[in-house]
């Protein structure tokens, strides 16, 4: 199940659903993976590929200051920066550029 983090994050840009991330692990069945996934680490998977996308945003906003959130939406896989601002938004209560603006300081 370790491997499965290294998998999710290596394959962000194409791995947005359990049932991708299941598919990618060679599970044929997702609830089979949900169900491993959730007895090793305590956590639902969809919940851990929430905040490694999350993470991964912080990541690339710290070392890339300067970059867009266009460019930094296309690298975690998300269609355009309407879309990962309502991600981000959702999932930590403050717009990327809230966070950028933080990080940067």
């Amino acid at each position: 199940m370790e491997q499965a983090l290294k998998i999710a994050q290596e394959n962000l840009k194409e791995i947005r659903t359990v049932t991708e991330w299941a598919g990618k692990m060679g599970y044929e069945n997702p609830k089979t993976f949900s169900r491993k996934f959730r007895n090793y680490f305590g956590k639902r998977p969809k919940s851990k590929l929430i905040k490694i996308r999350v993470d991964e945003f912080i990541k690339l906003s710290k070392r890339n200051p300067n970059v867009g959130c266009y460019v930094i939406a296309l690298n975690l896989g998300f269609k355009d920066e309407i879309a990962l601002s309502k991600f981000i938004k959702r999932h930590t209560g403050a717009s990327p550029n809230n966070w950028r603006k933080n990080l940067i300081k």
